[in-house]
């Protein structure tokens, strides 16, 4: 039986609440519980791959837009940012997303006064500011002026922000001193799994078993200790690399075919590497599905 698209991108869309991912989204619940008077926003941060989209994207099947008798309601909303944007550009960019009109010429303390409006009118409970590192300043030690405003705006509107991005942005809640620590309630690092210890493999584990549960076809030997060393080569341990090598077995499986290294061997290719001889792309030099387990277990001690 040939494997849908539908399949596929249902598995995709899969979320495995990990421990890392848990304790993040339950840092944006509490943020967006403190909304009003006493708001508090947060950071979450992370390499490429680890979650952060993913997180967004639960986070807005929870809070999705609702259509009311009188209004189009919209309790959270995304805002993506890039180098060299300023307050006021920032300030569009939040209404922009909300489809709210402005005047070209209006000021920025305009701005913030239809900020404000729009936030109630519509019931804006939450922002999160992705890529947040592309507005950091070069010089690390510098506080970037935009977490002023953004400071500011939660204190007129009570909606908190989660600021979201790569590993500086982290920078943002040690550079701002007290006053910025106060209206952060922490930082949140989404990484890589790792299986350094028991613990840690048996986290392991438990993702690839939910993942294993939700391929559109029957496989259960994944979760065997042996394959666990080498899908963790294969992906050290990201859930975005691990989501591709699994979207290409999903699309090189066939009916009633076991899922042998041989299988993951060729998804592997196919996610890390390509055609030819080249390993370019692949995170290892060798492709782990083809290796001793001797070799393996050699690698896995080393990274």
């Amino acid at each position: 039986m040939e494997i849908s698209g539908k399949e596929r991108e249902a598995f995709l869309d899969t979320i495995v609440e990990h421990p890392a991912f848990g304790e993040a989204l339950d840092a944006v619940r509490r943020a967006h519980s403190t909304r009003g008077s006493r708001v508090r926003g947060t950071i979450v941060y992370g390499d490429s791959g680890v979650g952060k989209t993913t997180l967004i994207d639960e986070y807005l099947l929870e809070h999705p837009r609702v259509d009311e008798s009188d209004r189009t309601r919209i309790p959270v909303i995304t805002i993506e940012t890039h180098s060299g944007q300023t307050n006021k550009m920032l300030a569009q960019e939040i209404l922009h997303a909300l489809d709210w009109h402005y005047p070209a010429t209006a000021t920025l303390p305009r701005l913030i006064n239809l900020i404000k409006k729009a936030f109630v009118e519509l019931g804006v409970e939450l922002i999160f500011f992705d890529e947040f590192q592309e507005v950091l300043p070069q010089k690390t030690k510098e506080f970037p002026e935009i977490v002023r405003f953004i400071k500011r705006v939660m204190n007129i509107t009570g909606v908190p922000w989660v600021l979201v991005g790569t590993d500086p942005v982290k920078s943002t809640f040690t550079l701002g001193g007290n006053h910025i620590r106060r209206r952060f309630k922490g930082a949140y690092q989404l990484k890589p799994f790792s299986i350094r210890t028991p613990e840690d493999l048996s986290d392991f584990r438990s993702y690839i078993e939910i993942l294993q549960q939700a391929l559109p076809f029957h496989c259960k030997h994944l979760t065997e200790e042996n394959n666990l060393l080498r899908i963790y080569c294969a992906t050290l341990g990201v859930p975005g690399f691990i989501a591709n090598l699994f979207g290409e077995l999903i699309d090189l499986h066939e009916e009633d075919e076991i899922v042998t290294l041989d299988v993951l061997a060729q998804a592997h290719q196919r996610a890390f590497i390509g055609s030819g001889e080249t390993t370019e792309g692949a995170l290892i030099s060798d492709n782990p599905f083809l290796l001793p387990l001797s070799k393996i277990k050699k690698i896995v001690g080393d990274l």
